[in-house]
């Protein structure tokens, strides 16, 4: 045993990713469990604020904090399935499954269980991000910063959090190692995994479809146009189940993800000359202001990524960011997008070189470890940032 843990602790991936894992685990878990501790204000479920679709009031003092809004969504379908509410099936079965399975293994808690698959899911994600920083730029501090700065985000206690951007970020950063080292069948299933995790996951099939056809002419070439065929299966496989199984249009969860905030699609842009004259209005302001300026700072990123990273990052990149531009919901017009971006991993990758000059290091540093403690110490009184 102490072998196998001393080669572990020799692979710098590991060793960096698993140090950068436990800092924010503990100090989160802290910071969570001490807010709590001085607001004492009951909290009770609440149809509207605080709805808990039947799900039991966790009491425990170190998970309680946790249990906020989409968890139980999550939690809901886990114990009771799509039918827990009316816009269940905008969650794909991947992670609520699992919540399900390791919950059963855990006596029904299906908030603990969400919360170690996604932690598990947020470690391997950090171990092949490093791995794959370090193939695209040989330099193993910026590797290590690029998790760092992913890690300090402003919203990434939502990766340690029982929600799926854990179990999506690991499948896309695994579906661009695996395209890189022309790992196709693992291309394949990790970009089936994205589609499985969250309804707009099916825009990793972009990077892995345009992988395809530049290899068309090549020896290897039926091996990626199967492993398109493969993610394509899996993108197919919860509409199928929808349409076969539920009896109901395979375009569900695109409809009731739009009713869910009286969202849809718009003009490029739109949402956020709304989402600014929403703060101008006095709306929804600090939500609107942190959802503004994040999709900003990724927007800007944009033409660096395109520019800097292989084109495939940029296929990547250009297809979540399109989504993000034309998505707008009524209630907020850029609803969650301060959340939304930690899929834009690749700008993480050009910040970790970036962030070789000590000024600029610190500037992202202290931004976003102040964003970060502030915005998790608003989720854990039911605050919305995201």
């Amino acid at each position: 045993m102490r072998r196998v843990l001393n080669r572990v602790w020799q692979d710098r991936s590991l060793r960096v990713a698993l140090t950068v894992f436990l800092v924010a685990r503990v100090v989160l878990s802290v910071w969570l469990w001490g807010i709590r501790q001085v607001y004492t204000a009951p909290l009770p479920p609440d149809p509207v604020q605080r709805p808990y679709f039947n799900v039991a009031v966790e009491t425990h003092a170190w998970l309680e904090p946790w249990q906020r809004w989409d968890t139980l969504h999550y939690q809901a379908i886990a114990e009771q399935g799509y039918a827990a509410f009316d816009t269940a099936l905008f969650v794909p079965p991947a992670y609520p499954l699992l919540m399900w399975w390791l919950g059963t293994v855990l006596g029904g808690q299906t908030l603990l269980a969400g919360i170690i698959i996604a932690n598990l899911a947020y470690l391997a994600a950090l171990v092949m991000l490093y791995r794959l920083t370090l193939h695209e730029t040989g330099d193993a501090d910026a590797a290590q910063r690029t998790i760092i700065y992913l890690a300090s985000f402003p919203a990434a206690f939502f990766f340690l959090a029982a929600y799926t951007e854990s179990l999506f970020l690991l499948a896309g950063v695994m579906t661009l190692y695996a395209i890189r080292r022309e790992m196709w069948w693992p291309a394949g299933v990790a970009t089936g995994l994205a589609a499985l995790s969250r309804v707009t996951g099916a825009l990793a099939i972009a990077p892995l479809a345009y992988a395809a056809w530049v290899n068309r002419f090549r020896e290897r070439r039926r091996r990626a146009w199967g492993a398109l065929g493969l993610a394509l299966l899996g993108a197919a496989a919860f509409p199928l189940y929808i349409w076969l199984v539920l009896h109901l249009p395979p375009w569900t969860p695109l409809t009731v993800q739009g009713a869910r905030f009286a969202g849809g699609l718009t003009w490029p842009g739109a949402s956020l000359i709304e989402a600014a004259k929403h703060i101008l209005a006095g709306e929804y302001v600090l939500a609107d202001m942190l959802d503004l300026a994040f999709l900003t700072i990724f927007l800007v990123c944009a033409l660096p990524v395109w520019r800097r990273l292989p084109r495939i990052y940029g296929v990547y990149y250009l297809a979540f960011l399109a989504l993000y531009l034309t998505r707008i919901a009524g209630v907020q017009p850029l609803l969650g997008m301060a959340r939304y971006v930690l899929s834009l991993f690749p700008a993480f990758m050009l910040f970790g070189l970036w962030g070789r000059r000590p000024w600029v290091n610190r500037a992202i540093l202290y931004a976003s470890w102040a964003g970060l403690l502030f915005m998790s110490g608003q989720f854990a009184i039911w605050g919305w940032v995201g």
